[in-house]
């Protein structure tokens, strides 16, 4: 039997993350494919561009922001699909294309960056006994076989550290798990919150991010609360550059205040 999502499943990642199935008739000037950019001359072509969109100061600050801007596009809807929905999404490269909105009214009401429109995908479910295996080839679809390389492309071209890049996909990671384990109320999600986040961070091998070490186990942390008694915001090990393209920090920013 064919797998797909429901509409109300697309309607989710759609008002949580901008994920559309198909061009949605959003005014754009220009598109580019996610596997064009493993080519360094489309990369390093596609930063000048978006660094006149978005006011970034150079590509290093660009290809921080574009990796973090496509972690959120990315990463999010897929982890969270395969932790709340128990279904794989599974989004090749070559079918995903990063569309910069062009019209002046609809840039006043939202981001300058690009969303994220699907030409193709595939949907997955585990089989009975068998999540532990298909968790592992979905990590593997989205890691090795899609943001590794694109986290490569864009380290070189922008030439920033990959350790910078992988932390901007794990502050969009943190909150999908550590916010839901706090308002999930069904207890089978609560449970593949909690086992999914530590093995994403934590257990999972190599060879699923296509890297010598799990890219996401140093950025762990020990608990801790605020003043409240919550757990305490995510900061940063690595700075992503946003303070040069902006009067202030990000929130998880790990520079001292001034």
């Amino acid at each position: 039997m064919t797998v797909t999502l429901s509409a109300s499943e697309w309607g989710d990642l759609g008002s949580r993350y901008h994920l559309t199935p198909s061009d949605d008739g959003l005014p754009a000037d220009r598109f580019i494919v996610s596997s064009e950019l493993l080519d360094r001359d489309k990369c390093e072509s596609y930063l000048d561009q978006l660094a006149a969109e978005i006011g970034s100061p150079s590509r290093r600050v660009t290809a921080s922001m574009l990796a973090k801007r496509y972690a959120f596009l990315t990463v999010a809807p897929v982890l969270y699909a395969m932790t709340v929905m128990d279904k794989g999404l599974e989004l090749a490269p070559s079918h995903c294309r990063l569309v910069s909105p062009s019209d002046s009214e609809y840039l006043q009401s939202h981001s300058r960056f690009p969303h994220l429109s699907l030409d193709g995908w595939n949907v997955t479910e585990p089989e009975a006994g068998k999540r532990a295996e298909w968790r592992d080839q979905v990590m593997r679809q989205l890691f090795e076989e899609h943001l590794t390389p694109l986290f490569h492309s864009l380290s070189i071209v922008g030439q920033v550290p990959r350790a910078v890049l992988w932390e901007n996909a794990m502050v969009r990671i943190i909150p999908l798990y550590e916010d839901g384990l706090e308002d999930e109320e069904d207890p089978f999600i609560l449970m593949r919150l909690h086992d999914d986040f530590k093995f994403i961070t934590e257990k999972a091998s190599p060879s699923l991010f296509g890297e010598r070490r799990n890219p996401l186990k140093m950025f762990i942390r020990g608990k801790s609360t605020d003043q409240t008694g919550k757990q305490a915001a995510y900061k940063r090990k690595t700075c992503c550059f946003y303070d040069e393209m902006s009067p202030e920090c990000c929130r998880a920013c790990p520079k001292p205040v001034s």
